[in-house]
């Protein structure tokens, strides 16, 4: 990965989980129940690591958004490599595909817990599907501005 590319990764990653953390958030508010996904996932950490317990905040956002990197790669590669085209709806439907993969894990992290949290399991399956797709959409609009301008420049 060049430079150029690390970038971009970078600035779609941040702006695509921080989207999907604030919606996350906006919502765990409304609803008076944790869905702030960092927050749960230092509760694992700080069962896994009990000699970590004060760093388990600092580790679960670093992993929050190396998750999101990694599917902003992904997403990359698809746009890049012409499979889709960087709009909305790929945005969505990459976002819906990411959605079911962070469902399939959170599932598979409560199960291995016994599911500690006291939140509603089944709202916040949803609520990681929709924030997923908010997650979609804000690495689409990463990805496609700064090409949009790079273009009218050059035009």
């Amino acid at each position: 990965m060049n430079t150029q590319e690390f970038k971009k990764v970078l600035s779609m990653g941040i702006l695509a989980t921080s989207a999907m953390t604030i919606f996350s958030y906006l919502v765990s508010e409304l609803m008076s129940e944790n869905f702030r996904e960092p927050e749960i996932m230092a509760i694992f950490i700080k069962d896994l690591l009990p000699t970590a317990k004060q760093c388990a905040p600092y580790f679960a956002w670093c992993l929050h958004y190396i998750i999101g990197f990694s599917f902003v790669i992904i997403y990359m590669k698809l746009w890049d490599n012409n499979k889709l085209k960087p709009n909305l709806q790929s945005g969505m439907f990459l976002g819906a595909i990411t959605g079911i993969f962070g469902i399939i894990g959170w599932y598979i992290t409560l199960k291995i817990y016994h599911n500690p949290l006291n939140t509603n399991i089944k709202d916040f399956f949803i609520l990681l599907f929709f924030a997923h797709i908010v997650f979609g959409i804000f690495a689409m609009i990463g990805y496609a501005l700064p090409k949009k301008r790079t273009d009218q420049i050059e035009s």
